[in-house]
């Protein structure tokens, strides 16, 4: 408890730079510590990764496909499970719209590889386990290292978070159905079926990223280099917010929103149990 209200003094600190009065967050709060709700015997493996909600549910990936699921309503640990065929990183994961079958508990559950082959694995997700049921992968050679995928459901795109060049960029595409898939259950994307792209900005280390209405919420760094929170607008990528999190001294990574809050996902070196969750209001 103590640790938590340090850091919420912390985050409630920060330093938040508007461009041109344009405050998309305010009030910060301090969700939880995952570890607080863990029964002793079970086990996390992995540092704290991507964050999606669907419902009431966090799903909150680890490193090499660790998903431990927390009910948001109820403040209660419901599972744990590692999803199928994934041994990725999860920087990344959100949930699209199309469900795999009329029984499917929730849609699609995407989730970024960001181990090199530039993979989304498209899964079939209940509060007991999942299945891989696609693969999506960026073909082509203007990309530079490892990237991102984030499904903005309420307009059926696919943003692909990637580096081109030494700059940060967005590029988006028409959400792939499962019917898209070829034989092999892949579909591979290419610099034509781009519909668009912005610059992210200054970005010095790329961590989780969540597109809705007109915000593009991008979390960076790690606590040895700086961290911070930055918002940009969808449409003209203007910087409207920058929220400085290095003081906190642990690492940004998921985000996803929930009944008008962001929720945001931070790792503590070394402590994969101590999962950090926070939230801030978004201004409407």
């Amino acid at each position: 408890m103590k640790f938590l209200t340090t850091l919420l003094c912390v985050v409630c600190c920060a330093v938040a730079m508007a461009q041109d009065g344009v405050v998309p967050l305010g009030k910060c709060e301090v969700v939880c510590d995952v570890n607080d709700l863990l029964p002793t015997d079970v086990e996390v493996v992995g540092s704290t990764q991507g964050l999606a909600i669907s419902g009431d549910y966090a799903f909150s990936m680890h490193d090499k496909g660790q998903c431990v699921i927390i009910d948001l309503k109820r403040m209660q640990y419901v599972n744990s499970f590692v999803l199928e065929s994934n041994t990725g990183h999860c920087n990344n994961a959100s949930f699209g719209v199309e469900r795999y079958s009329r029984d499917s508990q929730f849609p699609l559950f995407y989730v970024t590889e960001c181990r090199g082959e530039r993979a989304c694995y498209v899964n079939d997700i209940t509060l007991e386990g999942s299945r891989l049921v696609q693969k999506i992968f960026y073909s082509g050679d203007e990309i530079v290292g490892p990237c991102d995928w984030a499904v903005d459901a309420s307009r059926k795109l696919l943003y692909l978070y990637c580096t081109i060049g030494e700059i940060r960029m967005l590029m988006w595409f028409e959400l792939p159905r499962l019917s898209d898939s070829d034989e092999r259950g892949e579909v591979h994307l290419k610099l034509e079926d781009s519909l668009g792209s912005i610059p992210a900005g200054d970005i010095k280390i790329p961590q989780g990223s969540l597109v809705t209405d007109d915000y593009i919420f991008l979390p960076e760094g790690v606590p040895a280099r700086g961290t911070a929170l930055n918002v940009i607008h969808r449409n003209s990528a203007r910087l409207l917010q920058r929220i400085d999190l290095t003081a906190t001294g642990i690492e940004p990574e998921g985000v996803a929103c929930y009944k008008g809050w962001l929720y945001m996902s931070l790792h503590t070196p070394r402590e994969p149990r101590h999962s950090i969750i926070y939230r801030y209001r978004i201004n409407r």
